[in-house]
């Protein structure tokens, strides 16, 4: 089985192409200019692997929250790659992608990434399950579902900054690897719902959580 995943949500661009017991990635800080990069990299990827393009059987990609412009060119892309190759789309939350293999912690996982405007994206793990809904949130918000839980483990870009933000929080532990590229985790977590029968929908889109701040100032 052939499956090319990749993350455009942050400003991390992650790639991984995957060919049986074969393995291929790319990773970099692309300061979300992810539309010049994704596609010439993912060229690379099969060209510098000898994987045929056409043997590709699942694309798989981040779907947020995340990045609004970020997102929407990943999605946009995995959409007309797998039309070229004919191929379904499986699109995996940015916080699950994030949250992926830390079921053994006890306590709470919780991937936190940046939205703006004084909150984060966040979302609650125990045990391999998120149990709470995908979050928007105030940052000084946080505290009150951290007194839920004796454990909390935090992970993802804004991590250190909700560490800095509550520093006498004893229960808190940073994920050494907060910042890591997170591709395996999408593909794995692509390729599982894949082996359930699924896939996206042709009106599928991104999570976006809220309303770009274009679309406020619109509203307004």
């Amino acid at each position: 089985m052939t499956t090319l995943a990749f993350d455009t949500s942050t400003e991390i661009l992650g790639i991984c192409l995957e060919q049986d017991d074969r393995y291929y990635s790319y990773t970099a800080k692309a300061g979300l200019k992810h539309s010049e990069n994704l596609l010439k990299e993912i060229d690379h990827l099969y060209s510098s692997s000898g994987i045929d393009k056409k043997s590709t059987d699942l694309i798989v990609c981040a779907k947020g929250p995340g990045s609004f412009t970020g997102l929407r060119i990943g999605m946009s892309i995995a959409k007309g790659l797998a039309d070229g190759f004919g191929c379904p789309v499986i699109s995996v939350p940015t916080l699950d992608i994030l949250a992926y293999g830390y079921s053994y912690l006890k306590g709470a996982v919780m991937p936190v990434l940046d939205a703006k405007s004084g909150k984060v994206f966040t979302a609650v793990y125990e045990n391999g399950k998120r149990v709470s809904e995908y979050l928007d949130i105030e940052k000084d918000k946080l505290g009150g579902i951290f007194t839920t839980y004796n454990e909390v483990f935090l992970t993802g870009s804004y991590a250190p900054a909700v560490m800095e933000l509550f520093p006498a929080e004893k229960k808190l532990t940073l994920d050494p690897g907060w910042n890591s590229c997170r591709t395996e985790s999408c593909l794995a977590l692509g390729k599982a719902l894949f082996a359930e029968g699924k896939q996206d929908p042709d009106n599928a889109g991104p999570i976006y959580i809220r309303p770009s701040e274009a679309e406020l100032t619109r509203q307004k």
